[in-house]
Protein backbone atom coordinates (compact mmCIF):
# COMPACT_ATOMS: atom_id res chain seq x y z
CA UNK A 1 0.00 0.00 0.00
CA UNK A 2 1.03 3.74 -0.69
CA UNK A 3 1.60 6.10 1.76
CA UNK A 4 -0.07 9.08 1.43
CA UNK A 5 1.38 12.72 1.69
CA UNK A 6 -0.14 14.54 4.60
CA UNK A 7 -0.44 18.71 4.73
CA UNK A 8 -0.59 19.49 8.49
CA UNK A 9 -1.66 22.75 9.82
CA UNK A 10 -1.35 23.89 13.28
CA UNK A 11 -2.32 26.70 15.07
CA UNK A 12 1.05 28.78 16.90
CA UNK A 13 0.12 26.97 20.20
CA UNK A 14 0.39 23.09 18.56
CA UNK A 15 3.73 24.00 16.94
CA UNK A 16 5.77 21.84 19.31
CA UNK A 17 3.40 18.93 18.77
CA UNK A 18 3.26 19.72 15.40
CA UNK A 19 7.38 19.28 14.93
CA UNK A 20 7.04 15.93 17.19
CA UNK A 21 3.82 14.37 14.99
CA UNK A 22 5.76 15.74 11.23
CA UNK A 23 8.68 13.30 12.90
CA UNK A 24 6.67 10.39 13.95
CA UNK A 25 5.43 10.11 9.95
CA UNK A 26 8.56 10.75 8.39
CA UNK A 27 9.96 7.78 10.78
CA UNK A 28 6.88 6.31 9.02
CA UNK A 29 7.94 6.73 5.31
CA UNK A 30 4.80 8.91 5.46
CA UNK A 31 5.49 12.14 3.76
CA UNK A 32 4.13 15.60 5.63
CA UNK A 33 4.33 19.04 4.42
CA UNK A 34 4.03 22.01 7.22
CA UNK A 35 4.47 25.78 6.93
CA UNK A 36 7.46 25.79 9.82
CA UNK A 37 9.36 23.02 7.92
CA UNK A 38 8.91 23.45 4.33
CA UNK A 39 8.43 26.78 3.81
CA UNK A 40 12.15 28.78 3.56
CA UNK A 41 12.81 32.96 3.20
CA UNK A 42 11.85 34.45 0.01
CA UNK A 43 8.87 31.81 -1.16
CA UNK A 44 5.45 33.22 -1.51
CA UNK A 45 3.74 31.48 1.29
CA UNK A 46 0.37 30.91 -1.04
CA UNK A 47 1.99 29.64 -3.96
CA UNK A 48 3.25 26.92 -1.51
CA UNK A 49 0.67 26.12 0.08
CA UNK A 50 -1.14 25.40 -2.85
CA UNK A 51 1.31 23.64 -4.41
CA UNK A 52 1.18 21.48 -1.04
CA UNK A 53 -2.61 21.40 -1.09
CA UNK A 54 -2.56 19.59 -4.82
CA UNK A 55 -0.35 17.01 -3.25
CA UNK A 56 -1.75 16.17 -0.37
CA UNK A 57 -3.90 13.64 0.16
CA UNK A 58 -5.03 14.05 3.98
CA UNK A 59 -5.22 17.26 5.60
CA UNK A 60 -4.51 17.03 9.58
CA UNK A 61 -5.70 20.15 11.33
CA UNK A 62 -3.56 20.24 14.78
CA UNK A 63 -5.38 21.95 17.21
CA UNK A 64 -6.11 23.09 20.35
CA UNK A 65 -8.74 25.56 22.31
CA UNK A 66 -6.17 28.15 22.86
CA UNK A 67 -4.70 28.33 19.50
CA UNK A 68 -3.95 31.93 18.00
CA UNK A 69 -5.67 31.82 14.61
CA UNK A 70 -3.29 34.34 12.70
CA UNK A 71 -4.99 36.01 8.84
CA UNK A 72 -2.07 33.03 7.19
CA UNK A 73 -3.91 30.43 9.08
CA UNK A 74 -7.78 31.29 8.79
CA UNK A 75 -6.15 31.71 4.39
CA UNK A 76 -4.53 27.76 5.11
CA UNK A 77 -7.59 26.21 6.29
CA UNK A 78 -9.97 28.11 3.83
CA UNK A 79 -7.73 26.76 1.02
CA UNK A 80 -7.88 23.31 2.54
CA UNK A 81 -11.62 23.34 2.92
CA UNK A 82 -12.28 24.38 -0.45
CA UNK A 83 -9.95 22.00 -1.58
CA UNK A 84 -11.23 19.01 0.50
CA UNK A 85 -14.85 19.90 -0.79
CA UNK A 86 -14.41 19.76 -4.30
CA UNK A 87 -11.68 17.05 -4.34
CA UNK A 88 -12.80 13.54 -3.10
CA UNK A 89 -9.65 12.32 -2.71
CA UNK A 90 -8.62 14.31 0.00
CA UNK A 91 -9.26 13.36 3.58
CA UNK A 92 -9.54 15.58 6.02
CA UNK A 93 -8.39 14.80 10.03
CA UNK A 94 -8.95 17.14 12.87
CA UNK A 95 -6.70 16.15 15.64
CA UNK A 96 -7.84 18.26 18.51
CA UNK A 97 -5.49 18.77 21.74
CA UNK A 98 -7.00 17.77 25.18
CA UNK A 99 -10.59 17.06 25.88
CA UNK A 100 -12.37 20.41 23.94
CA UNK A 101 -14.64 20.45 21.32
CA UNK A 102 -13.20 21.25 17.34
CA UNK A 103 -13.69 24.42 15.95
CA UNK A 104 -17.05 24.93 14.39
CA UNK A 105 -15.51 24.33 10.81
CA UNK A 106 -14.20 21.19 11.53
CA UNK A 107 -17.44 19.72 12.86
CA UNK A 108 -18.30 17.68 10.11
CA UNK A 109 -15.87 15.38 10.60
CA UNK A 110 -15.09 12.53 13.58
CA UNK A 111 -11.72 14.43 15.68
CA UNK A 112 -9.13 12.42 17.02
CA UNK A 113 -8.84 13.94 20.71
CA UNK A 114 -5.38 13.41 21.85
CA UNK A 115 -3.73 14.69 25.22
CA UNK A 116 0.00 14.53 24.44
CA UNK A 117 0.51 15.39 28.48
CA UNK A 118 -1.39 12.06 29.69
CA UNK A 119 0.12 10.39 26.31
CA UNK A 120 3.21 11.61 25.54
CA UNK A 121 4.16 8.23 23.89
CA UNK A 122 1.00 6.89 21.99
CA UNK A 123 -0.49 10.51 21.11
CA UNK A 124 1.92 10.17 17.40
CA UNK A 125 1.15 6.57 17.72
CA UNK A 126 -2.71 7.02 17.39
CA UNK A 127 -2.82 10.01 15.03
CA UNK A 128 -0.27 7.82 12.46
CA UNK A 129 -3.16 4.72 12.32
CA UNK A 130 -5.58 6.99 12.02
CA UNK A 131 -4.06 8.44 8.87
CA UNK A 132 -3.00 5.01 7.41
CA UNK A 133 -6.76 3.95 8.13
CA UNK A 134 -7.78 6.88 5.92
CA UNK A 135 -5.73 5.62 3.78
CA UNK A 136 -6.40 2.34 3.26
CA UNK A 137 -8.64 0.89 0.44
CA UNK A 138 -11.60 -0.21 2.67
CA UNK A 139 -11.72 3.34 4.37
CA UNK A 140 -11.18 5.03 0.49
CA UNK A 141 -13.71 3.25 -0.25
CA UNK A 142 -12.40 1.44 -3.94
CA UNK A 143 -9.57 -0.07 -5.00
CA UNK A 144 -7.59 1.11 -7.87
CA UNK A 145 -8.41 -1.57 -9.75
CA UNK A 146 -12.18 -0.94 -8.68
CA UNK A 147 -11.48 2.44 -9.66
CA UNK A 148 -10.62 1.79 -13.16
CA UNK A 149 -14.02 -0.32 -13.45
CA UNK A 150 -16.01 2.28 -12.21
CA UNK A 151 -14.51 4.90 -14.62
CA UNK A 152 -15.16 2.20 -17.08
CA UNK A 153 -18.89 1.89 -16.31
CA UNK A 154 -19.03 5.80 -15.78
CA UNK A 155 -17.79 5.88 -19.60
CA UNK A 156 -19.92 3.80 -20.55
CA UNK A 157 -23.18 5.24 -19.18
CA UNK A 158 -22.13 8.76 -20.37
CA UNK A 159 -21.88 7.30 -23.88
CA UNK A 160 -25.21 5.46 -23.54
CA UNK A 161 -26.70 8.89 -22.59
CA UNK A 162 -25.17 10.77 -25.50
CA UNK A 163 -27.04 8.15 -27.72
CA UNK A 164 -30.16 8.38 -26.40
CA UNK A 165 -29.82 12.22 -26.47
CA UNK A 166 -29.29 12.22 -30.44
CA UNK A 167 -32.41 9.93 -30.52
CA UNK A 168 -35.48 12.09 -31.66
CA UNK A 169 -37.19 13.15 -28.82
CA UNK A 170 -39.86 10.54 -29.15
CA UNK A 171 -38.04 7.80 -29.27
CA UNK A 172 -36.54 9.28 -26.07
CA UNK A 173 -39.99 9.37 -24.21
CA UNK A 174 -41.04 6.09 -25.29
CA UNK A 175 -37.76 4.49 -23.85
CA UNK A 176 -38.64 6.54 -20.59
CA UNK A 177 -42.13 6.40 -20.44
Amino acid sequence: MATPSVLISNTSGTRPLAEELTQALLDKGIQAWAGFKDLQFGQQWQVELERAIEKAEVFLFLVDPKGRVTPWLEAEWQLMLANAWTNTGKRVLPVVVGSSEPPPFLRNWVSLNVNPTAEPLTWTHRVVEAIEATHSPTMRGLTPKSKRERAKRLSEIGKAVKALDQQPTNRLRTVMG
